[in-house]
């Protein structure tokens, strides 16, 4: 993904949002079609759809096929927008660095044991890529933070678990998002990712899940400390987190 797209996504992203948290989007309400949301941002077509997809995996709009997108009626939307979108993120961002936790250190291990040393090398450009990116302060790490994810990913060579962890693909996209802008995050990220590249490039498997591990754990310890630090919100009811995914409809647990 390139920088521009990534930060594209974010302006339609945003927009959107705040036409739900300013009540001009209201819960059940339908949106203007693609290209008319494209002409309101001054976006491509192809980035508003990127945007839909990521708040469609927030579980903040409904794509109804033949029929439209819609605002999901997520409990005390209309009575309290803003509020109510910061618990149903915050929720999905946490049960995020949960479910990374189960399968990154794994896909670390994975391509340490089985990275051609054509892959190896792309892994470690992709962190100097992402240390460049930092120096610059351009605000494109985002992309190169992901290009070291996938490309670990491919050295895998599990495509099984390849089409698992795109499933996710939008809440991956979504995470970087919000983490980038919290202070530390990428500077550690980034001494992470040259230790697990090491750790590949030696084939020392064992070495690249503790790493990957510790990587997600420190970020997951970040992110708590952001969200205490934050105005503080009310925990998200069983109703709400059914509504973004969670719960006894989709198959799982309420978090506590």
């Amino acid at each position: 993904m390139a920088k521009g797209r990534v930060l594209l996504y974010e302006t339609a992203l945003e927009y959107i949002k705040s036409r739900i948290a300013d009540g001009s989007y209201a819960p059940g309400q339908q949106l203007p079609s693609v290209s008319a949301l494209a002409a309101e941002v001054g976006v491509g077509i192809s980035t508003v759809r990127e945007a839909i997809r990521i708040l469609e995996s927030l579980g903040l709009l409904s794509v109804l096929q033949g029929r439209g997108v819609f605002v999901t009626a997520l409990p005390r939307l209309a009575e309290n927008p803003q509020e109510t979108l910061a618990v149903a993120e915050n929720t999905i961002l946490l049960g995020l660095l949960e479910t990374r936790k189960l399968f990154e250190p794994e896909v670390a291990g994975l391509a340490a044991e089985r990275a051609t040393p054509e892959e190896i090398a792309a892994i470690r450009q992709a962190v100097e890529e992402h240390e460049a990116q930092i120096k610059r302060s351009g605000g494109g790490f985002i992309a190169s933070d992901l290009r070291f994810h996938q490309l670990l990913l491919v050295a895998a060579h599990n495509p099984v678990l390849a089409r698992m962890v795109q499933s996710i693909d939008g809440l991956l996209v979504d995470g970087r998002r919000r983490t980038a802008h919290m202070p530390n995050t990428y500077g550690k990220s980034l001494h992470y990712h040259w230790l697990i590249a090491d750790a590949v490039a030696e084939r020392d498997s064992r070495r690249a899940r503790t790493l990957m591990l510790e990587h997600i754990l420190d970020l997951t310890s970040e992110v708590q400390r952001h969200l205490a630090a934050a105005a503080p919100l009310p925990p998200a009811t069983a109703e709400e987190q059914q509504a973004v995914g969670f719960g006894s409809a989709s198959g799982l647990p309420i978090l506590t």
